[in-house]
């Protein structure tokens, strides 16, 4: 029996950290978002999109499918959706639809629409957008929401997990596992691991020539293409052993990329926003560059994790447990602490540090008294029966 990956559990939560931490940025950068700050910071924008916006969606994705490969391993195809079920859509559709997003769309209505009614004003408008499933070049549509704000982490996340199964159940099979096997032991070879930008490569660039906006087919077959690759990854150790191989030159391919891709967007005035650009050689350029950039960076906070936290701590359960119930939280708190902070006079870096120091331990108080200990909550936030003792 394979042992527990206690890097996986570690990574997940340095991953939720850092998520937690870019969303109270975007209160001060300045690109469109819910909530926005009178003054914006151009050097915090592009420090996040370098240190941050290349790689935490990814791995999230990433991380997913390896616990997808233990999910599966004594699991029938009909017992793992059920558990999907419970652990994605249970949550988007309950705490998320009732309760969280209706005050992301307040706030999102209040800064980008110039609304200036009451929150439950907000409610009939909100809910007005609710639609039936279809199919359209946004694959959320499938599990449709009047407005999805961060939680279409969820919504993507259950579609993958449904649309990739008959792969994941070949690769569970004999003849899947000697293909991956045969992956495997190329890892190990000097710049092997990279043979999985190839197809990331090929998969986001037709998407994006065929679904020309943002949060399309694209992104979903990108995320999903990280999801199966690391099915694959967690199980063969040898995988692990070309992560750890390959670490520190990712990260000088990491940022190679992202200084490629300032190139091309300050000198050759490339727009990186899908549909703003034909396709083109800048067009095949920027996406090769991401692609490597984008996989090297997942790469190397793998190879991090490999090396240095495959350890146990007395408290790794109860914040591996947390992790998604944070997630929930998190987006609407910000929203709710920024609401106040963008008002004060003073200035980003005191704000940004404020909204941090009140949202963080908001959302743990949350999480502990209404969500940790009671079982009924605990289903609709995705979570399993608390055992009692």
């Amino acid at each position: 029996m394979q042992e527990r990956r206690y890097d996986v559990d570690w990574l997940r939560i340095i991953a939720m950290l850092v998520v937690f931490f870019y969303h109270s940025t975007r209160l001060f950068d300045p690109e469109g978002w819910h909530l926005k700050n009178p003054q914006q910071s151009m050097a915090l924008f592009i420090t996040m999109r370098g240190l941050i916006w290349f790689w935490v969606m990814e791995l999230f994705f990433l991380l997913s499918g390896m616990g997808t490969w233990y999910a599966l391993k004594n699991r029938k195809a009909g017992a793992y959706l059920w558990e999907r079920v419970k652990r994605l859509l249970v949550p988007l559709y309950t705490v998320g639809l009732l309760v969280l997003l209706p005050i992301q769309f307040f706030f999102e209505l209040q800064t980008n629409a110039a609304y200036g009614g009451n929150f439950w004003q907000v409610i009939p408008m909100y809910f007005s957008r609710f639609s039936f499933p279809r199919v359209t070049q946004w694959p959320s549509t499938l599990l449709p929401m009047p407005f999805a704000g961060h939680l279409w982490f969820l919504q993507y996340l259950f579609l993958i997990s449904l649309l990739s199964l008959p792969i994941l159940l070949y690769l569970k099979s004999e003849s899947g596992r000697q293909w991956i096997a045969k992956l495997a032991g190329w890892s190990e070879k000097t710049g092997g691991i990279f043979i999985f930008v190839i197809p990331l490569f090929i998969f986001l660039t037709v998407f994006r020539v065929v679904f020309e906006s943002r949060f399309s087919w694209a992104d979903l077959s990108w995320y999903g293409i990280f999801f199966i690759i690391g099915y694959m990854m967690a199980s063969d150790n040898r995988f692990t052993s070309g992560i750890k191989k390959h670490g520190w030159f990712s990260l000088g391919l990491w940022i190679v990329g992202f200084l490629g891709i300032g190139l091309l967007n300050l000198v050759f005035g490339f727009d990186p926003t899908p549909g703003k650009e034909p396709f083109s050689l800048n067009f095949m350029i920027f996406h090769i560059l991401w692609c490597v950039s984008s996989f090297s960076a997942v790469i190397f906070v793998l190879s991090i994790g490999a090396k240095y936290l495959n350890k146990d701590y007395h408290r790794l359960n109860y914040a591996n447990e947390a992790v998604l119930p944070f997630y929930l939280f998190h987006q609407t708190i910000i929203l709710c602490v920024g609401w106040f902070v963008i008002k004060w006079q003073m200035g980003i870096a005191a704000k940004l540090i404020i909204t941090i120091a009140i949202s963080f331990p908001l959302i743990m108080v949350l999480y502990e008294l209404l969500v940790r200990h009671i079982n009924i909550v605990r289903f609709f936030f995705g979570m399993r029966p608390r055992k009692i003792a």
